[in-house]
């Protein structure tokens, strides 16, 4: 379910403190960071086998949508949603850092 074609331009400084542009897929971007939230997931609920981590891209915001079984969900929001509030905000910067939104949403 991968929807996104863009392609992201960064600036970055070499040794020699010149400018130089960096062209980053962000389909490239977004499976590496679906890659890290399926394995920051796993880890967290104790479920190594059922964990999946799709997305979506609109306009400016990718929807990241994580599906675990029922019984590992408590786990993953926590004690008054400290534990996703938490994921939410490691989420958002990864994505801020290369220019787009982002937000977890969990399929029931």
């Amino acid at each position: 379910m991968y929807s996104c074609s863009a392609i992201a331009v960064f600036g970055t400084m070499n040794i020699l403190g010149a400018r130089v542009l960096v062209e980053t897929n962000n389909n490239e971007v977004r499976e590496r960071i679906a890659q890290v939230m399926a394995i920051v997931v796993k880890e967290m609920t104790s479920c190594q086998g059922d964990v999946e981590v799709t997305y979506s891209c609109g306009e400016k915001t990718t929807i990241y949508k994580v599906m675990l079984p029922q019984e590992f969900r408590g786990k993953l929001i926590g004690a008054q949603g400290k534990n996703i509030s938490s994921l939410r905000n490691i989420l958002g910067a990864m994505a801020g850092n290369h220019g787009f939104r982002a937000i977890i949403e969990l399929v029931v």
